[in-house]
């Protein structure tokens, strides 16, 4: 684990207009500044804040394109997740 990682959790509150504050650790280790860009991203129940990276941003439509080209909507890719890291991991390590 990262030296800075040693809280991975945290809680804040949101506020009366529905605004989250990012804690100083935080917007130090991910060089965040007044005016830096975040990303919200749903992944089922749960909602990150994520620091906006253009190679990311760029990873995602990869992604999405070649769901799309290959007709995968993302709730099936989802659905199908767990059952291809499986596959995956033994594939690598053995059924162990």
């Amino acid at each position: 684990m990262p030296a800075g990682a040693l809280r991975p959790i945290e809680a804040i509150r949101v506020g009366e207009k529905g605004r989250i504050a990012v804690p100083p650790k935080y917007r130090k280790l991910h060089k965040l500044s007044k005016g830096s860009e975040v990303l919200l991203v749903q992944l089922g129940e749960t909602l990150m804040v994520v620091p906006s990276d253009v190679k990311l941003f760029r990873l995602c439509e990869r992604i999405q394109d070649a769901l799309v080209g290959r007709r995968v909507s993302v709730a099936q890719a989802l659905k199908n997740l767990p059952r291809v890291r499986r596959r995956r991991f033994q594939r690598l390590y053995g059924k162990g």
